[in-house]
């Protein structure tokens, strides 16, 4: 089987720049190459993860509507830099800036209906029935993990990464996110 040159799946080899190995970022609409960008090395993802797991007790002490309210200035961010968020969607997938403009708009009402509708809902304790033992009083109290892994995928860089992130960090964890080596410019 042989790939395309501009075939997205195909990602460019890893190259040596400043120490760091870099991935070339290709525009699968032109093949033309718009910029690289540096892969972290074990130590930094290890360093990485030690400071998520230090910050953790941190933000897990926050209350769910003031993780929301934080959290709701990001929302503002990704509306206040659109241009340059779809700018850099459309050249690392090759989607026109109207269907980045979408994804991001697709994205932003998902993160309010996080926060609005859904935070304290989701993670306020809830009793469940006793089965037999009749005279016990049972509950599922939420809890964070700690540290979440995202994993991001290539083909919508921003929806498939951005609300699992967000509802990771919403329920009082803390986030590294390992972006596609596809399209490593739109994470």
């Amino acid at each position: 089987m042989t790939t395309m040159k501009n075939d997205p799946t195909e990602v460019s080899p890893p190259r040596r720049m400043n120490g760091h190995r870099e991935l070339t970022c290709i525009n699968p609409a032109t093949g033309r190459h718009f910029t690289s960008v540096a892969m972290a090395t074990p130590a930094e993802i290890a360093r990485a993860h030690r400071e998520m797991r230090e910050a953790a007790p941190l933000w897990r002490s926050k209350s769910p509507a003031e993780r929301a309210r934080i959290l709701r200035k990001f929302q503002k961010v990704l509306i206040d830099h659109a241009d340059e968020i779809t700018r850099v969607i459309n050249l690392d997938t090759g989607k026109s800036r109207q269907d980045a403009l979408a994804e991001l708009f697709l994205v932003v009402d998902k993160l309010q209906n996080y926060t609005k509708k859904n935070a304290e809902k989701w993670l306020r304790s809830e009793r469940v029935p006793p089965g037999i033992y009749i005279f016990k009083k049972y509950t599922v109290e939420r809890r964070p993990f700690g540290v979440v892994a995202v994993i991001g995928p290539w083909n919508l860089p921003l929806d498939l990464t951005l609300p699992p992130t967000y509802a990771a960090l919403l329920a009082g964890n803390t986030v590294i996110l390992k972006p596609s080596e596809v399209t490593p410019a739109a994470s």
